[in-house]
């Protein structure tokens, strides 16, 4: 089946993220490492309970976390040793509170994190079967206004090496993404799902890491590789598939790379392909090639999943290489 050919982007085309000057990239990287993000923020109730098909199921286990992809992915740098800046609006509710409060114990900027009074803020109800760890997932965007380009903070880039976006608000973060080319920072796109919008985000991206679900829905292949090369012709200069328990690939050029996945014990997947995103983000940082990158990607992820949440589990470094050694 041939892929479907993504929206064409209404507003002017930018050069491909390979063709980016040099100069530009050579400038930013000689910052300190400082990564942006752009998307969803929310609260996760994290709820564990068997036969969740019930109609009055008793929770045995419950966790409130922060949550959203753009900002687990902020929280998995910020674990990492990176610094973070985050961008987005929220209710003045206590959910709001929440997230504001939750981000900041990660040191994480958020003096462009906008609050507005009298409305409800983003939350998630995650229901976790207890046996066989399937989740439901029940999300609610809240009552906020939705951010427009006339929002966005002159000084959001500022000293920024990496913009991260998750394709919530496409128009938005095209904006911001094409002001980010045009400051030599690299742009990197989480890809969950096929949605409107994401054809011209792609087009904007330097990096863009894609579940299967996206890669099956965006350039249907019997072989990952072909998928990977489709969308790369789209700008992308690496593309990478993550696959759960069958680990991942990575495309850059005419480099392929696959890494199977840790052994580790799986307690919940919640944000996994989050924590796969922000350590493939701290790998670009450091410059490492992709053979170093995904498995160090790789091996995130799968820890992670060790406890409940996207944020529970967040390993450091140094348990990452460690696990890493254990194979």
């Amino acid at each position: 089946m041939k892929a479907r050919e993504p929206r064409k982007p209404s507003r002017k085309q930018t050069p491909p993220a390979a063709s980016r000057p040099a100069t530009l990239r050579r400038k930013a990287a000689a910052r300190a490492d400082l990564a942006v993000g752009v998307g969803l923020a929310t609260v996760d109730l994290m709820c564990v309970a068997p036969r969740v098909e019930h109609r009055l199921v008793e929770v045995s286990v419950f966790s409130m976390q922060g949550g959203g992809s753009a900002t687990n992915i902020l929280a998995v740098l910020a674990t990492l040793g990176v610094r973070g800046r985050y961008f987005g609006r929220v209710g003045d509710d206590e959910f709001g509170r929440f997230i504001l409060r939750s981000l900041q114990q990660l040191h994480i900027d958020t003096s462009m994190l906008a609050i507005e009074q009298g409305k409800v803020s983003p939350v998630s109800v995650i229901q976790i079967d207890e046996l066989s760890h399937q989740r439901k997932i029940l999300l609610s965007r809240g009552n906020v206004t939705t951010l427009s380009t006339r929002d966005l903070p002159d000084r959001l880039l500022d000293g920024a090496r990496l913009l991260c976006i998750d394709g919530s608000q496409p128009a938005l973060q095209a904006a911001v993404a094409e002001k980010a080319r045009a400051k030599g920072i690299t742009v990197l796109l989480n890809a969950s799902q096929l949605s409107g919008g994401m054809g011209e985000l792609l087009t904007l991206s330097d990096i863009v890491v894609a579940s299967e679900r996206f890669a099956n829905e965006l350039a249907p292949s019997d072989e990952l590789a072909n998928s990977l090369r489709e969308i790369t012709r789209l700008g992308p200069r690496t593309a990478v598939i993550t696959m759960g328990e069958a680990g991942a690939v990575a495309l850059e050029g005419t480099k392929l790379v696959q890494q199977d996945a840790i052994d580790v014990f799986v307690a919940d997947t919640t944000g996994a392909g989050d924590a796969f995103c922000g350590a493939f983000a701290y790998a670009q940082l450091k410059g490492w090639p992709l053979e170093r990158a995904l498995p160090f990607a790789n091996a995130t992820a799968g820890l992670a999943c060790r406890s409940l949440g996207s944020r529970s589990g967040l390993p450091t470094v140094d348990e990452v290489v460690e696990a890493m050694k254990r194979g």
